[in-house]
């Protein structure tokens, strides 16, 4: 007898075939990373937790304007999900719960920087060229031609 696996043991089951084949594949890898990274509050709650770790979900959602509870706790479990930050709960009433970087996480901060840094040195430039692409698309790419 063949049973249906749930969707939830599906998905398990293609994140271990696709984790099996990052061990061989560089290119995979770079993008695993940027999977990681290019999330919108990644970088902003790892940046956060480094220098003020530990916090709580509470804490976090206060100096991150613009999350919502439901993306923060996402997040926070796709973190813990890839041993960058460990969640300790502590049994007592009221319920608290509390958010620490680990070493793994800790080893992105250097990478952060350097993407904050290029941000920083490169911004005005690629907003110039947004702009510039902008008013091409508006004009006609003929307006732009160098004759």
């Amino acid at each position: 007898m063949v049973m249906a696996l749930s969707v939830r043991e599906q998905d398990l089951s293609q994140d271990t075939e696709r984790d099996g084949r990052l061990a061989d594949d560089a290119p995979a890898r770079a993008r695993w990373l940027l999977e990681i990274l290019a999330t919108k509050w990644t970088p902003v709650i790892l940046h956060l937790l480094n220098a003020h770790s530990p916090m709580r979900s509470g804490e976090l959602r206060r100096s991150v304007p613009g999350i919502s509870q439901k993306v923060l706790t996402a997040t926070l479990r796709n973190l813990e999900r890839d041993g960058m930050v460990i969640r300790e709960d502590y049994l007592q009433t009221p319920p608290r719960v509390e958010y620490c970087i680990t070493e793994l996480g800790e080893s992105l901060i250097p990478i952060i920087f350097s993407m904050e840094t290029w941000a920083e040195e490169n911004i005005t430039e690629v907003l110039a060229r947004r702009a510039l692409h902008k008013r091409a698309d508006r004009c006609g790419a003929e307006a732009f031609e160098v004759r």
